[in-house]
């Protein structure tokens, strides 16, 4: 599943994961969430420094993610 670990590590990754309830496994992804959308707010607070809440806001609806699309 991960390209850069172990398949050993990555069976200990997993059923860590499986071990947590849906509510942790739900909760850390909404926080991953919440982390990811503050780092594309924040890159773009800092591109475009005069921009409103409100421009910055619509124009993060609209920022590429993925492996290429960040840069």
């Amino acid at each position: 599943m991960f390209g850069d670990t172990r398949l050993e590590a990555e069976a200990v990754q997993l059923a860590a994961i499986r071990a947590r309830s849906p509510e942790a496994r739900l909760r850390e992804a909404l926080e991953l969430s919440e982390l990811v959308h503050a780092a594309a707010m924040a890159r773009l607070r800092a591109r475009y420094p005069d921009r409103s809440v409100v421009e910055l806001a619509l124009m993060s609806t609209s920022v590429p993610v993925g492996r290429d699309g960040g840069s």
